[in-house]
C-alpha cells in the first residue's frame, strides 16, 4: 500500500513539473513575441515601399576537396595536390535578384523589409596552374580501379530564399536626395536544384559526365545568410529610391554550403530601386 502512495505521489509530482515547464514555455513565448507586437504596431503608422534588388558576393574560404579525388605521382611531382587535395579556387560567388516589401517608422528613419530571393552559388574545383589535371576516382573493386582525369567542375547550385533586413537611415536636418544608412540583413535559403558541369582531360570519357555527377557531393537543402550593409540612397521622400549597398564581412551560417569550399568570410555588393506605394 506504501508502495501505491509512492507511486501515485510520483505521477502527481511529473504531472506538477510537466505543467510548470509549459507554464514557463508559455511567460518565454509572450516575452519573445511582445516586442515584435510593439514594432508590429509601429510599421503600421509608417509608409511602404517595393523594392527590386540585384546583388552578387564572394565568400571566402579553405578547400574542401570531394573525397574521390587521387593524387598520382606524376601530379604529386608538380605539387598541384596536398595531401591528395588538388588547387581549387578557394571562392564561393553567389548571384541573386529578387523583390521585397519595405516599411517605414520612427519618422521614416527606421525601416524593415522581407522579400523573396532567387540566388546562384557557384564554384570550381580544379587542378593548378601549371598541372593539366586531377584525378578522379570513378569505379573500384576487388580486381580493378577506374580513374578519369578531369580539367575541373564547376558547380552551380540555384536557390529560394527569403531575405529579411533592418534599416537605419542617418538623420539630415531636410529631405535630402543623398542619404547613408546602415543596416543587417539576413537571408534563409533552401536549394532548389544543382547542376555540375565537368570538364574531361581527356574527350572521350565525357560518356561517363552524368555518372561522375551522380558521385558528386551536394551541399546541406538549407543555409542561412547574415551580413551588416553601409550603403547610399539616392532620392527623395516622396520618390523612388536607388539604393547601393556595401556588404562586409558576410558569414554563411551552416555546415556544407558549397561541397568544394569551406566558407569564412564574404564580401558583396548590391543594386536596388525601390517604388512608393503612396
Amino acid at each position: 500500500m506504501q508502495l501505491f502512495y509512492i507511486f501515485v505521489a510520483s505521477n502527481y509530482y511529473e504531472i506538477y513539473i510537466i505543467k510548470m515547464e509549459k507554464q514557463k514555455i508559455a511567460l518565454w513565448c509572450g516575452l519573445a513575441l511582445l516586442p515584435f507586437l510593439t514594432f508590429a504596431q509601429e510599421i503600421n503608422t509608417g509608409s511602404g515601399r517595393i523594392g527590386f534588388e540585384f546583388g552578387s558576393d564572394n565568400y571566402f574560404g579553405g578547400i574542401n576537396a570531394p573525397e574521390r579525388v587521387r593524387a598520382s605521382k606524376s601530379v604529386y611531382e608538380y605539387n598541384d595536390f596536398y595531401y591528395g587535395s588538388p588547387k581549387a579556387n578557394q571562392s564561393l560567388t553567389t548571384i541573386y535578384g529578387g523583390v521585397n516589401y519595405e516599411t517605414y517608422f520612427n519618422n521614416n528613419r527606421l525601416g524593415f523589409s522581407v522579400g523573396l530571393r532567387f540566388s546562384q552559388f557557384t564554384s570550381e574545383i580544379s587542378a593548378g596552374w601549371n598541372q593539366n589535371y586531377l584525378v578522379w576516382l570513378f569505379r573500384q573493386d576487388e580486381t580493378y580501379t577506374d580513374f578519369l582525369t578531369i580539367r575541373s567542375i564547376t558547380q552551380n547550385n540555384n536557390y529560394l530564399g527569403v531575405p529579411l533586413s533592418f534599416r537605419y537611415i542617418l538623420p539630415r536636418k531636410r529631405d535630402s536626395f543623398f542619404t547613408q544608412y546602415f543596416k543587417l540583413g539576413a537571408a534563409i535559403n533552401y536549394c532548389l536544384s544543382t547542376n555540375n558541369s565537368i570538364l574531361f582531360f581527356d574527350a572521350s570519357m565525357t560518356r561517363h559526365e552524368d555518372a561522375v555527377s551522380e558521385q558528386i557531393g551536394k551541399p546541406n537543402p538549407l543555409n542561412a545568410l547574415i551580413y551588416p550593409v553601409y550603403g547610399f540612397k539616392f532620392g527623395r521622400m516622396k520618390n523612388v529610391w536607388v539604393n547601393l549597398d556595401f556588404i562586409f564581412p558576410g558569414f554563411i551560417i551552416g555546415n556544407n554550403a558549397h561541397p568544394f569550399v569551406k566558407t569564412n568570410v564574404g564580401m558583396g555588393i548590391q543594386l536596388a530601386i525601390q517604388i512608393p506605394l503612396k
